[in-house]
């Protein structure tokens, strides 16, 4: 006897691509929750302190704790359109995967485009910070927020339209509503990536030719390309557009994932500011600033000439003195005492150079 439902496999394919991504969803969540401790554990005492900084430290601070509540919304409500899909309307025509479809949930829409926002702002701000010292840095700035504005109008125009009663029937993962907006945004985050990584790149080529092949590294690690750039991020919509347009239910689970990533990256980037790892505005001045200037080993003074080699002669005499008269018998072996004699014969050497 088989328990199986009464579906196709694409159906049951399709649920199950939803039910998988809200439990990798939560599991992000734990990674936002570490992320997020950790955030506060290194931020706290800078923002207490009022050193070079602080205001900086606690606006931080502030960002950290409002990602943190963002994520809690967003994978609340997200398990919460789950338990109804899969549980509360279990018969809903053609099953768990169309109610999720054609069900808009507007805080979890909320949470997601603000998230989006908060992610796209700091990834803006990271790309002025590194160009900060450059000639194109108005130019930087301007750029970006005309695209952190587009996202801006996009992003409320879809939570606009996917608020209406109207859209509840037709479906909120609508391909002439979301996808578009995605694809703007994701088009902001590879512009602005590509952006900071060149100059990350272009930082490291510096500091290697002046100190050594090892010493750039801390800003143009592999790690710190990844974190800087957020990729994680660009990387998660990559993987929900790619399926989405070749119409494959798996882009519902990477759909799910893309609300946390996007709260994961800029707690990666802010953390390594934590830390003191990540780039600040004082990574190039200093160098500019206080050049460090290596000599050839032909610019170095030649060392002074050897002097003239001198000769010295020592000489030892050592004079022992003996009374004949008592002379020891003759043995026919030598004795200690011809030994001994022997041994302190007077010795003169030679010439020392």
């Amino acid at each position: 006897m088989s328990y199986r439902p009464d579906e196709s496999n694409a159906l049951i394919y399709a649920e199950g691509a939803w039910l998988q991504g809200a439990i990798v969803t939560g599991v992000l969540y734990g990674v936002v929750i570490v992320l997020s401790v950790m955030c506060w554990r290194s931020l706290w005492p800078r923002a207490q302190s009022h050193a070079t900084g602080y205001k900086t430290n606690r606006f931080l601070l502030c960002y950290v704790a409002f990602l943190f509540v963002v994520g809690t919304i967003y994978v609340a409500f997200n398990a919460q359109i789950t338990q109804l899909g899969f549980i509360d309307n279990r018969l809903y025509p053609d099953g768990p995967s169309a109610f999720e479809e054609a069900t808009s949930s507007p805080p979890l829409n909320t949470a997601f485009v603000v998230s989006d926002w908060c992610a796209d702002l700091l990834m803006i701000w990271r790309c002025t910070v590194v160009y900060r010292d450059t000639g194109i840095y108005f130019i930087i700035v301007g750029l970006g927020s005309l695209l952190f504005l587009g996202t801006l109008v996009t992003g409320t125009l879809w939570l606009v339209i996917v608020s209406t009663p109207v859209q509840s029937a037709s479906g909120w993962m609508s391909f002439s509503l979301l996808f578009p907006y995605l694809c703007f945004s994701l088009a902001i985050n590879i512009f602005i990536s590509l952006l900071t990584v060149i100059r990350l790149l272009y930082h490291r080529h510096r500091i290697s030719k002046v100190l050594g092949l090892g010493h750039g590294a801390i800003y143009a690690s592999f790690a710190a390309i990844v974190i800087e750039s957020a990729a994680i991020y660009s990387i998660c919509s990559l993987l929900y557009l790619i399926p989405y347009t070749l119409n494959s239910p798996i882009s519902y689970a990477f759909m799910q994932l893309l609300g946390e990533a996007q709260v994961v990256a800029p707690l990666l980037i802010i953390y390594r500011i934590a830390v003191g790892k990540a780039w600040t505005n004082r990574s190039t001045t200093l160098m500019d600033e206080n050049p460090i200037q290596l000599r050839r080993p032909l610019d170095l003074p030649k060392p002074p000439s050897p002097a003239a080699p001198l000769n010295v002669e020592i000489s030892f005499h050592q004079e022992t003195a003996r009374d004949e008269s008592i002379r020891s018998p003759k043995l026919p072996y030598p004795s200690l005492e011809s030994t001994e004699d022997y041994a302190n014969a007077p010795v003169t050497f030679g010439r020392a150079i």
